[in-house]
C-alpha cells in the first residue's frame, strides 16, 4: 500500500519485498543496488552505503539511520533477516527515497511564499527557561526569518506578528488559504531534564506509523497526508543545513502528529531550535546574534530546497 503511492511504484519490478511479522521490508543489498551506491559494506550489524558525496549508515536493531551524519528517526526499526538488514517499505517510500532523490517527488513543488508560524503567544508562553520564554523567541525568529526570506526573493506570510494567541486551527486555516507556499512552524524546546539540548525537526507521521515519541498508529483519524514525501524533503533540507551551520547537537528528524501539522495542505515542518530549559543552550538562544544565525541557515536551506524540488 505504501509503495504504491510513491515514485517507487514506477520501479516496483526492481524491488524484492519481504513480509516479516505482517510488515513489508526490502533488503540492504536491494537498496544498494537500486540507488547505485558505489560502495556497500557490511560491518557486523552496521551497513554503510557510499556515493562520492553521500554516505548512509544503518544498524540492525536501530530505529534511526544517518545520511551524511544527519540523524533520521525511522517509523520501524531495521531488522535482521538471514544476515540481511531489512528496512520497512514505509521508511523506504516515505523517508529514504525522498531524502536520496528529492527531484523524483511526484510533482515539482513550485512555491514562492513561506508561511511562518511563531509558536505560542499571549497567555500561552510555551517553554520557560532561566533566560526567557519560548513565545518571545519564536516571534523574534519569525520576524527575522521573514526579513531573511524576503531578501532572498520569497514572499512571506506570518500567522502572528505580535504577542497574540491563535488556536492551532486558526494557524492551519491561515496557512491553507495561501497558495504556492510551504509552512514552517518555529518553536523552542523544554525538558524536565536540564541536560537535554540540541535541535530537532518534525514532519507529519505517515499513516499507520507511530510518532517518534510514541502513541498508537492505528487510529484512523491520525493519518498522514499527500505531502508525506515533500514534508520529509523539506525537513531534511532545513535540519541538515542548520545542524551543519550551527554545529548543534543533532536530535534528529522526527515524526509527529502535532495538530498544526496534521491539517496543513502544503509541505510543512515544525522546527525546534534548542532547549530554553538548558542553562547553556538557553543562554545561547537568548542571544539575538545566535537566533539570527539560525534564521540565515533556515533561509539558505529554503533556497536549496526550492532548487532541488522545483520545476526543472
Amino acid at each position: 500500500m505504501f509503495l504504491a503511492d510513491s515514485m517507487l511504484a514506477l520501479q516496483a519490478r526492481n524491488w524484492q519485498v519481504y513480509k516479516l511479522g505482517g510488515r513489508e521490508y526490502v533488503s540492504d543489498e536491494n537498496v544498494a543496488k537500486f540507488y547505485g551506491f558505489q560502495r556497500f559494506a557490511k560491518e557486523g550489524d552496521n551497513r554503510i552505503f557510499k556515493h562520492p558525496d553521500l554516505v548512509m549508515t544503518w544498524k540492525v536493531g536501530s530505529q534511526s539511520i544517518y545520511v551524511n551524519d544527519v540523524k533520521f528517526n525511522l517509523s520501524f526499526p531495521v531488522v535482521d533477516n538471514g544476515g540481511k538488514a531489512m528496512l520497512s517499505t514505509v521508511d523506504l517510500a516515505k523517508l529514504v527515497d525522498p531524502v536520496l532523490r528529492p527531484s523524483y517527488i511526484k510533482k515539482p513543488i513550485n512555491f514562492d511564499t513561506v508561511v511562518i508560524d511563531a509558536g505560542h503567544g499571549a497567555h500561552d508562553s510555551g517553554a520557560i527557561g532561566p533566560f526567557g520564554r519560548e513565545k518571545d523567541y519564536a516571534l523574534d525568529m519569525a520576524l527575522r526569518l521573514e526579513k531573511a526570506l524576503k531578501a532572498r526573493g520569497f514572499k512571506t506570510l506570518l500567522t502572528r506578528r505580535n504577542d497574540v494567541f491563535l488556536t492551532l486551527g486558526q494557524r492551519v486555516a491561515i496557512a491553507n488559504r495561501q497558495k504556492d507556499a510551504i509552512f514552517i512552524s518555529v518553536h523552542f524546546n523544554s525538558s524536565g531534564s536540564r541536560d537535554a539540548h540540541g535541535i530537532e525537526t518534525y514532519a507529519l507521521a505517515p499513516q499507520g506509523t507511530r510518532s517518534t515519541n510514541g502513541g498508537s498508529p492505528w487510529n484512523s483519524l491520525l493519518s498522514g497526508n499527500l505531502r508525506d514525501a515533500e514534508n520529509i524533503a523539506l525537513a531534511t533540507a532545513v535540519h541538515a543545513h542548520v545542524i551543519k551551520d550551527m554545529r548543534s547537537i543533532d536530535r534528529g528528524i522526527k515524526r509527529a502528529r502535532f495538530n498544526v501539522l496534521r491539517g496543513i495542505n502544503k509541505p510543512a515542518i515544525l522546527f525546534e531550535g534548542g532547549f530554553v530549559t538548558n542553562r547553556t543552550e538557553g543562554k545561547l538562544i537568548n542571544d539575538p546574534a545566535h537566533r539570527q544565525r539560525i534564521v540565515d541557515s533556515i533561509a539558505n536551506a529554503v533556497v536549496k530546497f526550492r532548487t532541488a524540488v522545483g520545476k526543472k
